[in-house]
């Protein structure tokens, strides 16, 4: 297992309950995986303590990539996060983000933030009916 850390945090159980499933479905994700939830409705000086702390605990010198599963409530407290902390910020995490990250092991913190994110768009997509 390289030194990269991951750090999912979500608004519910979504980030734990889809790493489980990433989990079942590919096995071993290579790189040290976490899951925080926090409360929604709790202010950014409340929720940052702690998610610096747990920061602090699983970086293993490379720093922390943080997925989380939207930037539209706490923007402020993500940026906070990167600029105080050895981490980046990645919103909107999914199945295939996830799934790519036993492929970021051996990649920088920025080179696997930009992975993941590719990856996570990549498989956004629209199925209709034909017009």
């Amino acid at each position: 297992m390289g030194n990269l850390s991951v750090l999912i945090l979500s608004r519910s159980m979504a980030g734990k309950e889809l790493l489980g499933t990433v989990r079942k479905r590919i096995g071993n994700l290579n790189v040290d995986c976490h899951t925080l939830t926090f409360n929604e409705d709790a202010t950014d000086n409340i929720i940052f303590p702690h998610i610096a702390g747990r920061i602090r605990n699983i970086n293993k010198g490379r720093g922390v990539v943080i997925l989380v599963d939207s930037a539209c409530s706490h923007a402020q407290l993500l940026q906070r996060l990167a600029d105080e902390c050895p981490a980046i910020v990645v919103s909107g995490f999914n199945d295939a983000m996830l799934a790519a990250i036993p492929e970021c092991e051996d990649m920088s913190l920025s080179a696997a933030a930009a992975h993941l994110q590719s990856a996570a768009q990549n498989a956004i997509g629209i199925f209709a009916a034909n017009d």
